[in-house]
């Protein structure tokens, strides 16, 4: 049997988080899921993903800008793709492109939207 793709989620939004875990387990890829940045990089310490989903606006603490920067620093992450899923619009995410995202997708999103999206990375 294939191994499962691994997804990290990183979203503050406890429904948010549900909503794409659960779309996640239906497309069959395996997840990591943390609430914060900073809970991402410990979880990331030890395991490995094949993409990082991350929220943009992640509450007190590192945005997910500064995340995706911060993972994109470490070697064994730095081709990994990365994908800023949130409710700003593309052309206010400063620092976008410099962090190192390689896409963006909207919220509110379809499960039609997410394995096109990982489908056009992960292939």
């Amino acid at each position: 049997m294939d191994k499962l793709m691994t997804v990290l989620v990183v979203e503050d939004d406890f429904a948010s988080r549900q909503y794409l875990l659960l779309l996640l387990r239906k497309l069959e890829y395996a997840s990591i899921a943390a609430e914060t940045g900073e809970e991402a990089i410990e979880l990331m310490r030890e395991n490995s993903a094949d993409i990082f989903l991350l929220d943009i606006a992640l509450g007190p603490g590192i945005s997910g800008i500064e995340l995706g920067a911060a993972l994109k620093k470490e070697d064994r992450f730095s081709g990994i793709p990365m994908v800023a899923v949130t409710a700003f619009s593309k052309d206010k995410l400063d620092a976008f492109d410099e962090a190192g995202f390689s896409d963006y997708m909207a919220k509110p999103y379809t499960i039609v939207q997410l394995k096109q999206l990982l489908e056009k990375h992960l292939n």
